[in-house]
């Protein structure tokens, strides 16, 4: 089960030893967290603290077996730093899982604020509370089940659908919605996405033919955006960003991207994407630094072409803009060692493709 530690503080030493000792890097980059388990979805609350979802990692000791069973920890966690650089676990001890077939990591994914609260989605696992949204609250009270998005897919699934492959949920991303008091969820295994309320009642907002896999979700200024990361092998621009009216139906509003994992608006109406590798049908599949972020311009016939504003990045898993459009981006989201994830900030995305990420953490 997880647990709630007690709230201690501890000073961010080795980020802010890379951020006193080099500030912005070559490609203008910071720092802002590090030694991250799979760092996923962001959340910049309203006292300007900012929390990270962490998937997790096995644990220490624990070697990969075959079989997705074999291969749980407890390992998930949410980790917040405020504006003064204190660092907190809020939460520990949530459900971890590797596919060691695919290398594939899930557990904690997403985080989002309501009426001052926090609240956490899971992703796809095999130990409750997986594939749920909770409620976080302090020590020590543990985390609350607010939906059981699981239950709800069992009970919705189409009969034989999952029958060879035994994934009825795999929730990546959600939004708030407080004027309807729920939440919008994206679902990577079913191509639905799930609106899901405080009382705990889910209904399908839309269910998605053709787009499959879902990842990112944001309001935009005209409705709501889904990334659409496209199905396997996840060949180069077969991906999509898809925005949706307040009924669920939906049109494609960009296509030609690559494996769009998550995606946000600037201050300007502006659309950034992040795309999470180059190609996934390349050898080996899923390569290294090769993530990008992109960010795209509204016309009057549409939107502009994707300018690559940075690339090179190391399996990035979530984008955040702030109010002061600075880019807050989660790296070594995916694939990579324990405590090698970072969450980093651009403060001055140009008009000109950035220089690659240097591939130096």
């Amino acid at each position: 089960m997880w647990r709630v530690p007690v709230w201690t503080w501890s000073a961010l030493a080795l980020a802010l030893v890379l951020l006193g000792a080099c500030g912005a890097s070559d490609s203008g980059y910071q720092v802002v967290v590090d030694g991250l388990n799979h760092p996923r979805g962001l959340l910049l609350r309203a006292d300007g603290t900012l929390c990270v979802a962490e998937a997790g990692r096995l644990a220490v000791g624990q070697e990969p077996k075959p079989g997705p069973t074999s291969n749980l920890a407890a390992t998930g966690a949410v980790t917040c730093v405020d504006p003064a650089g204190r660092r907190t676990a809020v939460v520990e001890g949530l459900p971890f899982v590797l596919y060691n077939v695919t290398g594939v990591t899930t557990g904690p994914a997403d985080l989002v604020e309501m009426d001052g609260d926090l609240f956490l989605l899971t992703g796809e696992g095999h130990v409750d509370p997986a594939r749920s949204i909770l409620k976080i609250s302090a020590a020590p009270v543990p985390p609350e089940v607010v939906a059981d998005l699981l239950a709800f897919a069992t009970e919705t699934a189409v009969p034989g659908f999952f029958d060879e492959i035994d994934i009825l949920s795999n929730p990546y991303a959600m939004v708030s919605d407080p004027p309807d008091r729920r939440f919008l969820v994206t679902d990577g295994a079913t191509g639905q996405i799930m609106a899901a309320g405080l009382d705990g009642r889910i209904r399908i907002f839309s269910q998605v033919a053709g787009h499959e896999v879902l990842t990112g979700i944001t309001w935009g200024p005209d409705g709501l955006y889904v990334a659409s990361f496209s199905q396997l092998p996840h060949a180069e621009g077969t991906g999509a960003i898809l925005r949706f009216d307040p009924d669920g139906s939906f049109e494609v509003a960009i296509e030609d991207v690559t494996t769009p994992i998550d995606l946000a608006f600037d201050t300007k109406g502006r659309l950034y994407v992040l795309e999470f590798v180059a190609a996934a049908e390349s050898d080996p599949p899923y390569p290294a630094g090769s993530g990008r972020l992109l960010r795209f311009d509204r016309r009057d016939d549409g939107w502009s072409q994707g300018l690559v504003l940075v690339g090179g990045l190391p399996f990035p898993t979530a984008l955040l803009i702030d109010g002061q459009d600075r880019a807050f981006v989660s790296v070594h989201g995916a694939f990579s060692e324990p405590e090698s994830g970072l969450v980093i900030r651009f403060d001055d995305l140009a008009d000109e493709p950035a220089s690659r990420f240097p591939l130096r953490y």
